[in-house]
């Protein structure tokens, strides 16, 4: 018989329930995509509505709040890669990319260090701007060949190309936007940890073609390369304080002033090159511009130097782009880079969709409620322990793990940021630490699995080569993050 106590203790018990049956979930669909018998577009979206039925989420609730306003959440981030996306499109059309690998590797010579460091920086800014498995192929066809011809093994090259894909991946300002959406983290607080992050990946670099070319004279580039990265960091420890907000109208004032400044200075340039491209137009010019290579690093600039938001910057560079390189069809080609680019990240927009469904199921009270006092158990939040405990967590990011952005970790970023001390800022430098890991030495990436191919190796061959860097790297980020104060 049902009384008014056992119906109370039913209740308690399933939420009692809550946290071993979201965890299952979890287990249940990790072990699912690490199998390959589901991807994370579909794993993220059924989990989420799987974890709010189990959370006892109301059922108009989870049609209104999980999947028509969680679908909708990441709006921001993925209108910030359809811009991306056509400025990545745009200068493949073009050939900015493969002209940019070839010039560059006529000028560095012939020494496999020097070459090999070169490279790798030409990857990272190309893929500040570009993305996917496409322009993998694209650069990678054209950077790899190069490194093998001037005798640097097919690991060693499969690895200096991984860390060029993902300290560009650390600037592209697309993925910017997620941190922006999720964590609600400032874009001055992700540049002040960005930029110097990339610098100790870099060095990491250093290290590793050095160890890999096990060449003693290679020594003198590892100390000069180390002294410059490390005087940049002191320089931009010195000099390099972004202000995460405006903390009066004076300053209010002065940005708004600075920002139509830039903007006039912009339209001064655009009203030259489109003189210029006048110029190309009639007399039939089809050569790619010295000044065309510029066109990945203005998006950067506009965003670092000049306080743009990304889209906007996204779209100088776009503008800038067709107006460089102008040719009789150019208002075709960037129509059809409207289109083709818009179509490549078509599954990098539906994962987000997934994302935020997952963040709105997990972040609803009857399930955050449920599951957050075991979070606050598990998740590390002093200092040192912050260090130690992700440090020793980060095998997690592989495998769209529990610590991965793009993966399961996506659903617990909220829960962690309400349950715990930890803010915005220390959960996007843990991921941004851990994600080098699963950028750059996770087997079940595409664009490992393209790169092992390509190479005539395997996925596991470079996930040993590179682990033990990449890991060294997050441990410096998650220290750096202890630095700057986002861990009190």
């Amino acid at each position: 018989m049902l009384t008014l106590a056992s119906i109370k203790r039913d209740h308690e018990l399933m939420i009692e329930l809550v946290p071993i049956v979201v965890i299952l979930l979890f287990l249940l669909m990790t072990a699912l995509m690490y199998t390959r018998r589901i991807s994370a577009l579909l794993a993220l979206p059924v989990m989420a509505i799987l974890i709010a039925i189990a959370g006892g989420i109301p059922q108009n609730e989870i049609l209104t709040d999980v999947i028509t306003k969680g679908s909708l959440k990441l709006h921001a981030a993925y209108t910030t890669t359809i811009f991306g996306a056509v400025l990545a499109e745009l200068m493949n059309r073009y050939g900015i990319a493969k002209a940019l690998v070839r010039w560059v590797a006529e000028f560095s010579g012939d020494n496999p260090y020097v070459l090999g460091l070169v490279l790798t920086g030409v990857t990272a800014l190309l893929f500040s701007t570009l993305g996917g498995l496409g322009a993998v192929i694209m650069v990678g066809s054209i950077v790899l060949p190069v490194m093998l011809s001037i005798g640097i093994s097919s690991a060693t090259a499969g690895g200096l190309f991984l860390f060029g894909i993902s300290i560009g991946g650390m600037f592209n300002l697309a993925n910017w936007q997620l941190y922006k959406d999720v964590l609600s983290v400032a874009q001055e607080e992700l540049i002040k940890f960005v930029v110097p992050f990339a610098f100790l990946i870099g060095m990491a670099v250093l290290i590793f073609l050095f160890v890999e070319l096990k060449k003693a004279r290679n020594l003198i580039y590892l100390i000069a390369g180390t002294l410059v990265s490390g005087g940049a960091l002191y320089f931009l420890n010195q000099n390099f304080h972004p202000v995460a907000q405006v903390a009066s109208p004076e300053q209010a004032a002065q940005l708004s002033l600075e920002l139509a400044q830039s903007f006039n200075y912009v339209c001064i340039l655009m009203a030259v090159l489109a003189l210029y491209a006048i110029k190309r137009h009639f007399k039939g010019g089809l050569e790619l511009p010295p000044i065309a290579m510029l066109t990945p690093i203005v998006p950067l600039i506009l965003v670092l130097s000049f306080k743009w938001e990304i889209i906007p910057a996204f779209l100088c560079a776009i503008t800038f782009g067709v107006l460089a390189t102008w040719r009789k069809d150019s208002i075709n080609q960037l129509t059809r880079a409207i289109i083709d680019g818009s179509q490549t990240v078509i599954p990098a927009i539906v994962l987000m969709i997934g994302i935020g469904m997952l963040i709105a199921s997990v972040s609803h009270p009857k399930v955050a409620g449920a599951i957050a006092p075991l979070v606050a158990q598990v998740i590390p939040t002093t200092p040192i322990m912050y260090v130690i405990g992700f440090t020793l967590m980060t095998p997690l990011a592989l495998y769209r793990g529990p610590l991965s952005l793009w993966g399961m970790g996506s659903g617990l970023l909220k829960v962690i940021q309400n349950s715990t001390q930890l803010g915005g800022q220390a959960i996007m430098g843990m991921l941004m630490s851990v994600g080098q890991v699963q950028g750059i030495c996770d087997p079940t990436n595409t664009h490992n699995i393209w790169i092992a191919t390509y190479l005539g190796t395997d996925t596991h061959t470079l996930l040993k080569k590179t682990i033990p860097y990449a890991w060294g790297c997050a441990i410096a980020g998650l220290i750096l993050s202890c630095f700057f104060g986002f861990v009190k």
